[in-house]
């Protein structure tokens, strides 16, 4: 089909109920001929929003769509006070209807975007507005909160929350909120960027307690981002948070997420639902993209390794950029046309290491499950040894320093798959490898970890890491976990959360089994490399560090050492276990 000329409509006003009005740029085919519409809203800037490796507003209304990009409440353009996720049900839902409603709208919605724009799109859809026909949620955020999104297994995802608030949220909120007063307005934002410093070589998340960032804090901050770091699992704001896709929609679903995501389990737990549900409903089956991404980073290349041109965002196979298949899916489910997406499967899924992208009509379960057992002298063997144990000391005040992973931590930490040796030659960090394999073998789907440890500490963490270690020694992290000691009831068996149980001190010095869901991965080890396990007791600035004396990291500086034993071998079968495709 011939692009179309494109108009771009500025500040178009969305009223709402209570006469708040929210601005949107509206892209839209010259013609004025009515068109589907695809709406996204962001608290990010709409003028930001336009990525075309994602999405692209213009190229997508020139095949004939209404794309709308609108800030959302208290943000940017719109009016109105930003409280996170409290009024994206009924604004998106308002929204929703009153782009149906327009001259140039055919009646028919749908709504895409990553991250927040995508729980955007989950919450609006709840309230099951009139017009709304399909949802593209991308690196969904508005689920587990306790499994990583918020929290994991206990812990506070410290470096994700409180980089997002800074660099994502607070700079805008500031110059809404001192625009009457330019002086002190320029005096909040040099503050801004001197804490900025601090956030990015690192050094603002070595305060402790943590509470005492708050004076260099802007409002919006001390409000609603540092406060979490002070909570727990199970809190007020996690029920908020995994509200949003709580339920399926009875529509169809488009999910996008990558292996080293921040919200990856988000994405797969969404898809899932959405999957169970279209089992009544064919109309509805959803479809899924996953590739060796990060939060941010679509190319599937990194500063320690790259998975080759085709796992980009703008490659897959010759398939086309993640733009032109928003549009060929949204042809399909909102206009009838499924010419687009005759060659591209329901499922699309990259496996690194071969660095293929793989094709399925859903979601497989692998074929079997695998375990690795910990043994003496650093071995991971596949059955249980002698029995034995590893000890090492953790101090708080000198944790050890993220290296790569699921995190979202702007500036200071890149996600992503990262090579161990610096990790690994430290005092603190255990390490447990195969021999070389004589045959490749695919890890894929659920790894987690169970062990048994015993602490000195009555509270302490314990981190875990899958790294594949080539012929040369190079060890590259590619899934971690972590268990908070004092929360292991809540996250036993499958090591993801479980409410209903309440955090208790452990006993120094008795061994306690833990469970550390490593979340999911895709990777096949070729002949000749090794698959290596760490165990350490922290990952810092990912995650609070625990201080081994019962409080938090809020609310104490006191620290102690704390003495840690991994036990293995006869009696303690600590293993690592992952699905084999």
């Amino acid at each position: 089909m011939t692009p179309r000329p494109v108009l771009i409509d500025r500040d178009v006003e969305t009223p709402l109920p209570d006469g708040t009005i929210l601005r949107s740029t509206v892209y839209r085919p010259a013609d004025g001929e009515p068109c589907p519409v695809l709406l996204t809203r962001t608290p990010y800037g709409r003028d930001l929003a336009v990525n075309s490796a994602y999405l692209n507003p213009a190229t997508v209304a020139a095949a004939g769509y209404v794309v709308i990009v609108q800030d959302c409440r208290g943000r940017f353009g719109s009016g109105g006070t930003f409280d996170p996720s409290v009024n994206e049900a009924s604004d998106g839902a308002t929204t929703v209807e009153w782009a149906a409603r327009l001259p140039y709208s055919n009646g028919v919605v749908g709504m895409w975007g990553r991250s927040y724009f995508a729980e955007t799109q989950w919450r609006a859809a709840s309230r099951q507005p009139a017009g709304l026909a399909a949802l593209a949620p991308g690196i969904s955020a508005g689920a587990n909160a306790n499994n990583g999104s918020l929290y994991r297994g206990g812990a506070f995802e410290l470096g994700s929350r409180l980089t997002w608030g800074h660099a994502s949220i607070a700079a805008n909120e500031l110059l809404r909120e001192f625009s009457d007063d330019p002086e002190l307005r320029a005096k909040e934002m040099e503050s801004w960027l001197d804490l900025d410093r601090s956030f990015s070589d690192a050094t603002a998340f070595g305060t402790l307690p943590l509470r005492d960032l708050s004076p260099r804090l802007g409002t919006f901050m001390r409000r609603h981002v540092l406060p979490s770091a002070g909570e727990a699992p199970g809190s007020g704001f996690t029920r908020v948070w995994d509200a949003a896709s709580a339920a399926p929609v009875d529509m169809p679903t488009l999910h996008i997420g990558g292996w080293f995501d921040i919200f990856a389990p988000s994405t797969l737990a969404q898809y899932r639902m959405q999957l169970e549900h279209s089992r009544a409903n064919p109309a509805a089956a959803p479809r899924l993209i996953i590739g060796p991404w990060t939060h941010t980073n679509f190319s599937g290349v990194y500063p320690d390794v790259s998975f080759g041109l085709n796992a980009a965002a703008g490659v897959m196979n010759g398939l086309g950029d993640l733009s032109g298949l928003h549009t060929a899916w949204f042809d399909a489910v909102l206009k009838g046309d499924p010419d687009g997406l005759r060659q591209v499967p329901p499922v699309l899924l990259y496996v690194m290491g071969e660095n293929r992208w793989h094709g399925f009509e859903e979601l497989p379960a692998p074929a079997r499950q695998r375990s690795w057992f910990l043994g003496a002298g650093g071995s991971l063997g596949d059955v249980p040894g002698a029995a034995g144990q590893e000890s090492y000391d953790y101090d708080p005040l000198d944790p050890v320093p993220t290296a790569g992973g699921a995190t979202m931590i702007h500036g200071a930490v890149p996600a992503g798959p990262a090579h161990q040796q610096a990790v690994e030659a430290r005092d603190d960090v255990l390490t447990f490898t195969t021999a070389p394999f004589d045959a490749t073998v695919t890890v894929f789907g659920e790894v987690s970890a169970t062990f048994f440890a015993a602490s000195s500490a009555v509270d302490t963490d314990f981190v875990v890491r899958l790294c594949r270690v080539t012929p040369d020694g190079t060890s590259l992290g590619l899934a971690d976990g972590i268990i908070r000691a004092s929360w292991r009831d809540s996250y036993a068996g499958n090591g993801l959360w479980e409410p209903g149980h309440e955090p208790s001190p452990i006993a120094p010095g008795k061994p306690y089994e833990y469970t550390v869901s490593l979340w999911q991965t895709a990777y096949t080890f070729a002949p000749g490399e090794r698959l290596r396990v760490q165990i350490t007791s922290s990952c810092h600035p990912r995650w609070d560090r625990n201080l081994n004396t019962g409080k938090l990291a809020y609310d104490s500086a006191e620290t102690i050492v704390a003495r840690q034993s991994v036990l293995f071998g006869e009696g303690h079968p600590s293993r690592l276990t992952a699905g084999i495709l």
